[in-house]
């Protein structure tokens, strides 16, 4: 929480429309006075008890040192969030004050619904004053200056002054999102079908319990010893081994800087990373994190943990896309020299020519010779519309020929890669975290 008391600053006076007001009632009896002769003395005497009134009024109001300000709430924000920016003032006067305050909001990337908060203040009391914004960017950025109005007693005038009261606040992934995700999850509303719970018995390699045979039950997993101290058929019950090594990869190159629907790809990637990560953990496994572009730009161990989920929250939350091509070879050569076990490897990323997902491939089949690799992909609606979409016009016949090739031959490279080995999955945008928390849950129930 950043408070601030006001001292030595320059204030601006203004007139507001009331004085205006009783200085226009002025001019009606000056002209009425005109008329018996003593408009001149009239004239005179009017405007010293208005500016008499005026500084009377100026002189007795509550002083800006009357006032504290504090900005309250946290300081993490959600990119595209409806965020509140709240700013407490108290005030110390034994009057009532009408204030107007405005906000120095970074440029291009908050979205406002309002610029100016207006309210009445009590004598000896605070009120929170708050504004909505949204987010368009992650990172950090430095809010600024306070710019403050307050009415005075007899509301002839207004006191401006300008409170330093600057604050940086971070943008991180949507954190509301990643909340609602998970409530749904708890709901069992998000799965798709199946209804896959948590906690999947009768499959993985850990042994869980012992329970009867039922018509199905696969032969190896029946227990002898078991079934012939019961005299009836008992198999040995699995669960999925625990503290696996889960590797997210986010490609923060040139293919992820594309928009879908109005969503960057690396927002995407990045808030489903983050859910999928929570998943992990709740499952008894651990999460890594790599970022990587030209160069590895970032690394966090497998782990787990409030503090872990805080480490790859600060990793996350200033990553930003280049238009370089990534360098594959370089990212997956420091993954396999600083992890020795067998993990699974969930890849964000996707690719514009054959050139680069054969030299992805190249790589790739050398991890998923003792990992699981999983490449995620993002599909692109609007190119599919357009492969799919009726010919109307000449035009439409070349947009709907390009749109059809690069469809027909990015599905050719997925069905390549799966077929080497390498599961490949694209994605709709809107079904992404779903769709990859699903593969997860599979994979580490049937092939970990």
């Amino acid at each position: 929480m950043y408070s601030i008391k006001i001292k030595d600053q320059v204030i601006i006076v203004t007139i507001t429309k009331r004085f205006i007001f009783i200085l226009g009632i002025g001019i009606i009896i000056i002209g009425a006075s005109y008329f018996i002769g003593f408009y001149l003395t009239t004239f005179i005497l009017y405007n010293i008890i208005c500016f008499a009134l005026l500084i009377l009024d100026y002189s007795t109001s509550p002083s800006i040192e009357e006032f504290e300000f504090q900005r309250i709430e946290d300081d993490k924000l959600s990119i595209y969030g409806k965020e509140k920016i709240k700013i407490r003032v108290y005030n110390k006067s034994h009057r009532r004050i009408y204030m107007e305050i405005k906000d120095e909001v970074p440029d291009f990337h908050f979205k406002l619904k309002e610029d100016m908060i207006k309210g009445h203040i009590n004598p000896h009391s605070k009120k929170d004053f708050e504004y909505e914004v949204i987010p368009t960017k992650r990172g950090a950025f430095k809010f600024g200056d306070l710019h403050i109005r307050y009415e005075s007693n007899f509301k002839l005038s207004m006191k401006q002054f300008k409170v330093s009261l600057q604050r940086e606040y971070k943008v991180y992934p949507n954190l509301k999102d990643l909340k609602k995700h998970k409530l749904a999850m708890y709901n069992s509303k998000f799965y798709q079908v199946g209804q896959k719970s948590f906690k999947v018995l009768g499959n993985g390699t850990e042994f869980e319990s012992l329970r009867d045979y039922v018509l199905g039950d696969e032969y190896r997993k029946i227990n002898w010893n078991a079934t012939a101290r019961e005299n009836r058929p008992i198999v040995n019950q699995y669960e999925p081994e625990k503290n696996q090594h889960v590797y997210l990869l986010i490609d923060t190159g040139r293919t992820m800087s594309y928009s879908i629907r109005g969503y960057r790809k690396l927002d995407l990637a990045i808030n489903t990373s983050l859910l999928l990560s929570d998943i992990v953990n709740q499952n008894g496994d651990r999460s890594g994190l790599m970022v990587f572009n030209t160069q590895v730009n970032n690394m966090i161990m497998p782990g787990k943990g409030n503090n872990h989920r805080n480490a790859l929250m600060e990793a996350l939350y200033h990553i930003h896309h280049t238009n370089d091509t990534s360098n594959y070879e370089e990212a997956f050569f420091h993954l396999k020299k600083k992890e020795r076990r067998r993990s699974l490897i969930i890849l964000f990323t996707d690719f514009d020519t054959i050139e680069e997902v054969e030299e992805m491939a190249k790589m790739l089949s050398i991890l998923s010779k003792n990992n699981i690799v999983m490449l995620i992909l993002m599909e692109d609606k609007k190119l599919k519309d357009i492969a799919s979409a009726p010919v109307e016009r000449e035009e439409d016949i070349f947009n709907k020929a390009a749109a059809l090739e690069i469809y027909n031959e990015r599905k050719k490279i997925i069905h390549k890669l799966n077929a080497k080995g390498i599961m490949c999955m694209e994605c709709p945008p809107e079904k992404l975290a779903m769709n990859v928390i699903n593969k997860y849950l599979y994979i580490k129930n049937r092939m970990f």
